[in-house]
């Protein structure tokens, strides 16, 4: 059985290894402060309780999107550590959030590298065949190639979609044809209005994490200490 002892000290070593390249923020155009008040759109309550981008429609009604930050496992924080230099990497080469990488590798992948879905989807960030093939990823499973490829993918998406975060994420997981086939919103897909939320509360944890680390408070937020 994990203690909380060993759960902070696994969480304080992902924040410190980190801590480190939090500077990446400087180098790229896209600011941590502005991707925060991004996020914080689409994940902020409005009077009613329900999320911003519960507004949002589809043939079969509301989208509900949680506000709530998903717990990372200790598997999950040593994982993403490991390869915490080639998210860095990927993030300042394509102008991507560190915290949106990490939050499709922890739902895709858990950050296992050799990772496959039924679909045929492999990696880190579970790139299919043809995706791979488009954003020159000689092999899935090698992390570097496949971090590189789906984080291009994701500002090619983020291009795409002017910079909407939710429907950059529905495309990821339903491809860009079937959101702009429902109008460019979210596709009524189980798996994609599940999916969406889901990226996002990892995405929330990790801004969180990096909050923390960048203005050196020794508090850890409570997701980042549980299992």
């Amino acid at each position: 059985m994990v203690t909380t002892t060993q759960n902070k000290n696994i969480s304080k070593r992902l924040v410190e290894h980190f801590n480190k390249y939090v500077s990446y923020r400087e180098q790229v155009k896209q600011s941590a402060n502005s991707f925060r008040n991004q996020l914080g759109k689409v994940l902020s309550d409005d009077d009613s309780g329900e999320s911003n981008v519960s507004r949002k429609q589809t043939n079969k009604g509301p989208i509900r999107l949680s506000n709530r930050p998903k717990h990372i496992t200790n598997t999950q924080a040593n994982r993403l550590a490991k390869y915490a230099p080639l998210i860095q990497e990927a993030a300042a080469k394509y102008n991507v959030p560190i915290e949106l990488i990490c939050g499709v590798i922890l739902q895709e992948s858990g950050g296992n590298a050799r990772a496959s879905s039924h679909a045929g989807a492999k990696g880190l960030m579970q790139l299919m065949p043809q995706t791979a093939k488009r954003f020159g990823v000689k092999d899935v499973y090698d992390p570097k190639q496949n971090i590189d490829g789906g984080t291009n993918y994701l500002s090619w998406l983020l291009k795409r979609f002017n910079g909407d975060i939710s429907l950059t994420l529905a495309a990821y997981n339903a491809g860009e044809g079937n959101v702009e086939k429902y109008g460019n919103k979210i596709p009524p897909f189980a798996e994609t209005q599940n999916y969406v939320p889901n990226v996002l509360g990892y995405t929330q944890t990790m801004v969180d994490i990096l909050l923390a680390s960048n203005t050196g408070k020794d508090d850890l937020p409570a997701n980042a200490r549980r299992v």
